[in-house]
């Protein structure tokens, strides 16, 4: 007969889909937030070869690039057009301290 102190063993499968879940949710939804907003700067994550003239051909200033990312000051380009050039993920600087003024 059970009692109160018997429990069940707790299953290391759950905390891990809540885990994956939740990084799933964050990534989606900063992606989806560069395409609503049209922020004025923007984390490229992707090969920097490709983004790179992206950003120079819409009169964009480039802040930053490394080889698997390129931060940037969006001039005309859009979020859809770094998508379109093989972009993983756009992500939008939103606070006025990130990059390089």
């Amino acid at each position: 007969m059970p009692t109160t102190t018997d429990r069940l063993p707790l299953s290391t499968a759950l905390p891990l889909r809540g885990l994956l879940a939740v990084a799933f949710a964050w990534f989606a939804g900063m992606a989806a937030m560069a395409l609503v907003i049209r922020p004025d700067a923007v984390v490229v994550f992707g090969p920097a070869d490709r983004m790179i003239p992206v950003v120079v051909a819409s009169d964009g200033a480039l802040l930053d690039a490394g080889r698997f990312h390129v931060a940037a000051r969006t001039g005309t380009a859009t979020v859809s057009s770094l998508y379109a050039a093989g972009a993983w993920l756009v992500w939008p600087i939103l606070g006025k301290g990130c990059g390089r003024s």
